[in-house]
């Protein structure tokens, strides 16, 4: 095998591949549960020579810290549904200014500043280096997104109250509710306590599935659209990094290459100096300055 052979990037991608595989099945057959594993160093090297960006390995990397480094929150609780996402940059001002407004405009109601009420109307915190966002609206439903440092990046949590029960509970409750009345009727009618009680126990078994349906297929929609509202804040948040490193332009102070040279900064000062004519001197007759003076 020739010592000196320059590889090409997919036969590299090949090698590194193929020497993945034997060392996968030499821990296999030695029987060993975890390999000795690579620093994020290493993998950098490993990923350089493939052929791969290393910013994406960092970004692989963090996600996978933040989906194991801690439990990741439940998707929904009795009272609350959540949803986790991780940005791999860090959360600007300007970053923060833009996902205000367009959380606003998702969630704000103009009716708060008709009722002079604080429902339906956003509120900013800041505690240490966390950002938060959050809002109540006329129905009830609380939505709170929260922004926290992670080790190399910014996780997002966002999370909304959509009851204050469990469905089961919430169905029981809003089925005897809405059974209430209809069976108070049927008493007055009949003036049976009996015949009242009947038709309450019949129709809130009657309400109680439909109730439980209803409330379930309002809560996955409501966990849709927190999922809808999660991706499109990193997408912002992504493109507003990604146009802020291409607009960062570096100057170097060389006089090599394509760098700006002193001597070009000095023609582009004078070249943007006001071409102003200087202004001559007045000429005077000697005669008349004479003939002044004996005046």
């Amino acid at each position: 095998m020739p010592e000196n052979r320059t590889y090409s990037e997919e036969e590299i991608a090949a090698l590194l591949q193929r020497s993945a595989q034997l060392q996968a099945d030499d821990a296999r057959s030695e029987k060993k549960s975890q390999s000795a594993g690579l620093t994020l160093t290493e993998l950098e090297t490993i990923a350089t020579e493939s052929g791969l960006d290393p910013s994406y390995l960092h970004r692989a990397a963090l996600e996978m810290e933040v989906s194991k480094g801690k439990p990741s929150m439940p998707k929904k609780s009795d009272t609350h549904i959540y949803v986790d996402r991780v940005f791999s940059g860090e959360l600007t001002d300007e970053i923060w200014e833009e996902i205000v407004f367009e959380l606003r405009r998702k969630y704000e109601s103009s009716s708060s500043d008709l009722y002079g009420s604080t429902l339906g109307k956003g509120i900013t915190e800041q505690i240490g280096r966390s950002r938060e966002w959050r809002i109540t609206s006329f129905s009830g439903v609380q939505t709170i997104v929260l922004f926290r440092p992670a080790k190399k990046g910014t996780r997002v949590e966002l999370s909304q109250r959509v009851g204050v029960a469990s469905t089961k509970v919430e169905s029981i409750l809003y089925g005897a509710f809405t059974a209430f009345f209809p069976a108070l009727i049927a008493l007055a009618a009949t003036k049976s306590l009996a015949w009242g009680s009947a038709w309450l126990l019949a129709l809130t078994a009657l309400l109680i599935p439909v109730v439980y349906y209803l409330d379930t297929l309002w809560r996955n929609k409501k966990l849709r659209q927190l999922n809808e509202t999660g991706d499109r804040l990193i997408e912002m948040m992504e493109n507003r990094l990604a146009e802020g490193s291409s607009n960062a332009v570096p100057l170097e102070a060389s006089t090599g290459g394509d760098s700006l040279r002193g001597d070009t900064i000095q023609e582009h000062k004078e070249a943007s100096r006001l071409d102003i004519p200087e202004l001559e001197e007045p000429h005077l007759d000697p005669v008349s300055t004479r003939s002044r003076a004996k005046e």
